[in-house]
């Protein structure tokens, strides 16, 4: 990982231990990946605070993490995709870090049914399909509450063997894991279709940590508005994006019951569009 801790700008270990200091201590969640790493420092940056980071490892699960948020000795910041439950553990800076991308799954099959997609438009044209998805992600949720086929897996082997054995028709994985790495022998990534849904992933704070949320926020909005989250974003994902010839697939819209009505899905700006369209409409 390419980020260095000890820049200087902003994060709460406790407003008043902290309150007549210039410069702050911020607990992170880490391993961060450089994307996320680089955005949170752009963010308080922009935010004109002075931080000192003190990365935390060898957290226990997502839910665990959210509430360490504020405990002494704990930690300060945290993200993760989020939900109703989730905004009402922890205060969330609602602004989606990676504007949406992680609502985008390519469909994973096999090479000897390459047009198993085509002609797809909606999701009652894929009614007959047979999805697999890992127990624990949020996608299986959402795709049940579509109407969807669905058998859960518990490894990535067992969802390859699904797959061969035509137990399954398709994997949604998703657009950020294309390319991360090699296909077992005899599957291919679908090439006419992208299954979308709405998501988001957010920073999260503690609850009463509202300084902090107010810097990532402004922060985030500056750096949106004078281009530099933009550049950030292309340099992590414009490629990914052209590799997957995203803009030219047909979109296939999930509806999301998990996504909180509080997200800003009216605000363009916040989200990638496909083809220059609102992905959240």
């Amino acid at each position: 990982m390419n980020f260095k801790i000890g820049c200087l700008v902003f994060l709460f270990v406790g407003f008043n231990a902290f309150a007549t200091s210039d410069i702050f201590t911020i607990r992170y969640q880490s391993p961060a990946n450089d994307y996320i790493a680089e955005l949170f420092v752009l963010a308080l940056e922009k935010s004109d605070k002075k931080f000192n980071c003190i990365p935390v490892k060898n957290l226990p699960s997502q839910k665990r993490t959210l509430l360490l948020l504020g405990e002494d000795k704990a930690l300060d910041l945290t993200w993760t995709v989020t939900n109703v439950k989730r905004e009402k553990q922890a205060l969330a800076i609602k602004i989606p870090l990676d504007k949406g991308l992680l609502g985008y799954r390519i469909p994973l099959i096999q090479k000897n049914n390459p047009d198993l997609f085509k002609n797809k438009q909606h999701t009652t044209d894929i009614t007959k399909l047979h999805f697999g998805l890992r127990f624990d992600w949020p996608d299986l949720e959402i795709f049940n509450q579509n109407d969807l086929s669905t058998l859960s897996f518990s490894s990535k082997s067992q969802s390859i063997n699904l797959l061969k054995s035509g137990r399954i028709d398709a994997i949604p994985d998703g657009l950020l894991e294309v390319g991360s790495y090699k296909l077992a022998p005899g599957l291919m990534y679908d090439e006419h279709v992208v299954l979308y849904y709405p998501s988001a992933v957010y920073f999260f704070v503690a609850k009463d940590n509202i300084v902090l949320h107010d810097a990532l926020e402004t922060g985030l909005n500056l750096s949106l508005k004078d281009g530099s989250w933009q550049k950030l974003f292309d340099r992590h994902f414009a490629k990914l994006i052209e590799n997957v010839n995203l803009e030219k697939r047909i979109l296939i819209r999930l509806g999301n019951p998990t996504l909180p009505r509080t997200a800003p899905i009216d605000m363009p700006e916040y989200w990638y569009n496909k083809n220059n369209k609102v992905s959240n409409e």
